[in-house]
């Protein structure tokens, strides 16, 4: 047995804004004259999205990496971040039959990526004969890294309205992750002989709430019922800020456990010390001060004891192009700190071991530990909450008032500007997007209105629970539509995922009825609008303090897209009132964005109209329109001027730009990434 029971822990989030300016097909005005079963088709493949050109390029190590945007450059980082990774698990293979007697490779790392970005990392390997993603799994099939799930959309549950969405979202990620864990966990189990099925699960901004515990235990437990897993464990990776009143010491090295609702749950919580973990990424650290800063954490009494005990690290997988020296220190220091005895290993591995005994445990383990309801672990204020991307000081608070001002600089032609950053845009965007999410779903409860109307009435079950039932199934099943290419990386063919064997499996679940082709499109159609409105709710359009980039700029593209596809389908219904409700909302919400200050009263949050002036006023050359009516306009003049709403429109609103400010604080200041337009993200359109 080493002397050296410490565990370093890591676990790599995928963080990538988007880059999406449109969808690449406009939809019919009428179905008529159309060929309804090559639409049908067509809805049978994922989405395709128009992404921005914004040249930029990083240095990794000796390496220059160039992408025709910030996510085109990222996918093409992940390739050399996957050749490291590989690197490290060579030098680490030997060590670990040397030093610490296993029998063959345990992950040194557990990583998590949302499904979207998987797909586009797919769609750059078709593009570019390259194989990535099959990269990607032979590390994890070979045990080199551990898959964690995360919730799609990177969706803060929390800030979801239904219970219905949470749940919703909490399925998609069980089905959608569970052929990656299984080949994971088949490694484990062949290898090591280790048999308890541990799921990591890690919460978007670590964002959680006890009901959102409550449904993750349900949707855990149901699919380890279904899936008869031996031991089924879930691990939540969280911020240690999230934990109540715990010595911090005790508890990064302690095995943790949830206690919810004042019972003990299976699963296990491991926290990321918050100012150890941005230290490691913005200290720029030398490979001697990250080696020593971890060893610091070795306990003697444990070690005495022969108690294995760990210490979390937890950062982007974006951080890695934070500087030059970033990846490459990386990899020296789980080097390293191998070929000192200190094993880095996965948040599953270190949870696993713990249950199975196989390392001991101190005498207080499990240790039951309380979260904080409504809390976060990316957030800016001492008590973390979800006020960040509220908008708030504080979102758990009775009154609701402003956040401060986040002030930030940006580049303008004459040189840098110093702006004063008023967050007040965030409290009248969230609403903004609510409201237009809203009346494209439906009320899960009553099935009235939106796409689960629309859905309900496809179905036909007399029953309002067995329709409800039927609906859930049919949303969750269209994420093999939705991310159709991930699931033929695995064991699916494009013969196997068919939008009307879909709907005639769940959606018309026992309910006898024939459906004309119409309907098989206008429920793909309605399903893909529900997916779109909670792709809009990406917590990364309100992480940074600017209203004016490209996150933001994504999710009003998504939201928009939503309203216009049911538009869609309620004039294929000829229900032109209700489209036209739809476009009403639409230029009220959206394209008159700036009414939002006595729409939703924001005064009444402390908020002045120079603060909201401030906060709204564009960061591009090409226009004055705030970035939420830039955005929603030219989509939705491109989408909807055919179907009867050109009057509503104008020719500059065509010729709009996609043009944003940037990420200030994250893209700009950081001289490891190199824009080819530092004035704004995006190229000048002549």
């Amino acid at each position: 047995m080493p002397m050296n029971l410490l565990n370093p822990v890591y676990h790599a989030h995928a963080f990538q804004p988007g880059s999406r300016i449109d969808i690449d097909r406009v939809l019919p005005a009428s179905l008529d004259d159309e060929d309804i079963e090559e639409w049908i088709e067509k809805f049978c493949e994922p989405p395709r999205f128009i992404e921005r050109i914004s040249p930029v390029s990083t240095l990794l190590g000796n390496e220059l990496v160039r992408g025709k945007n910030w996510t085109d450059m990222m996918l093409r980082a992940y390739r050399v971040f996957l050749r490291v990774y590989h690197g490290i698990s060579i030098y680490i293979r030997q060590a670990l039959v040397d030093r610490f007697g296993e029998h063959g490779l345990l992950p040194f790392m557990s990583f998590d990526m949302e499904p979207c970005l998987m797909e586009r990392m797919i769609e750059l390997d078709y593009e570019e004969s390259e194989n990535t993603y099959g990269t990607l799994m032979e590390l994890v099939r070979s045990g080199v890294l551990s898959p964690a799930a995360t919730v799609p959309f990177h969706v803060l549950l929390p800030m979801l309205d239904s219970e219905f969405d949470k749940r919703l979202c909490l399925r998609i990620a069980m089905t959608l992750y569970w052929k990656m864990l299984r080949e994971y966990h088949d490694f484990i189990v062949q290898v090591h002989d280790e048999r308890a099925f541990v799921m990591p699960f890690m919460l978007p901004e670590y964002a959680y709430a006890n009901d959102v515990g409550r449904l993750l235990v349900e949707e855990f437990m149901r699919l380890a019922e279904e899936e008869e897993l031996d031991e089924p464990h879930l691990v939540l990776l969280l911020d240690n800020q999230q934990a109540v009143d715990r010595d911090l010491d005790v508890l990064m090295k302690s095995w943790n456990m949830l206690q919810l609702d004042g019972k003990r749950v299976p699963v296990s919580l491991v926290f990321r010390d918050r100012a150890f973990s941005e230290w490691m990424i913005y200290s720029r650290p030398s490979v001697k001060k990250l080696i020593d800063r971890t060893i610091a954490k070795v306990d003697s009494d444990l070690n005495a004891a022969g108690i294995n005990y760990c210490w979390a690290h937890f950062e982007n997988i974006e951080d890695l192009t934070f500087d030059a020296k970033s990846l490459m220190n990386f990899e020296q220091k789980v080097i390293k700190l191998a070929q000192l005895s200190y094993l880095g290993i996965a948040p599953d591995v270190y949870v696993r071991r713990k249950l199975l005994k196989i390392f001991r445990r101190i005498s207080h383990e499990p240790q039951l530990v309380e979260l904080r309801d409504g809390s976060s672990g990316n957030d800016w204020h001492s008590r973390p909450n979800l006020g960040r991307w509220e908008g708030v000081l504080d979102s758990n608070a009775p009154i609701q008032l402003v956040d401060e001002s986040r002030p930030y600089v940006r580049r303008t032609r004459t040189g840098k500007a110093h702006e004063t950053g008023p967050q007040c845009w965030k409290i009248a965007f969230n609403r903004a997007i609510r409201t237009c999410a809203r009346a494209v779903k439906g009320d899960p409860e009553t099935l009235t209105g939106g796409a689960l109307e629309v859905l309900a009435g496809i179905c036909g079950a007399k029953d309002r629970n067995h329709a409800r039932e039927n609906i859930f199934d049919f949303l969750t099943n269209y994420l093999y539509i939705h991310w159709r290419e991930y699931f033929i990386q695995h064991d699916l063919s494009e013969a196997d995922i068919q939008l009307r064997d879909m709907v005639d499996e769940t959606l018309l679940r026992g309910v006898r009825k024939r459906l004309k082709d119409e309907d098989y499109l206008i429920a793909g159609v309605a399903a893909q609008a529900y997916y779109f409105a909670l792709d809009a709710m990406r917590s990364h359009a309100t992480h940074w303090e600017n209203l004016d980039q490209r996150a933001a700029y994504q999710n009003v593209v998504m939201i928009t897209l939503a309203l216009c596809n049911m538009m869609y389908v309620y004039h294929w219904r000829k229900k032109p009132a209700e489209a036209r409700r739809l476009f009403d909302l639409m230029r009220d919400e959206l394209f008159h964005f700036e009414s939002a200050y006595e729409r939703y009263q924001l005064a009444d949050y402390g908020v002045t109209e120079e603060e909201w002036q401030d906060a709204l006023k564009s960061q591009v050359e090409d226009s004055t329109l705030n970035l939420v009516a830039r955005a929603a306009r030219r989509t939705a003049v491109r989408h909807l001027k055919h179907l009867g709403y050109k009057k509503e429109f104008t020719r500059d609103d065509e010729l709009l730009t996609p043009n944003t400010g940037h990420l200030w604080t994250a893209e700009i200041e950081n001289l490891n990434y190199k824009w080819e337009n530092k004035l704004y993200c995006g190229l000048r359109e002549e």
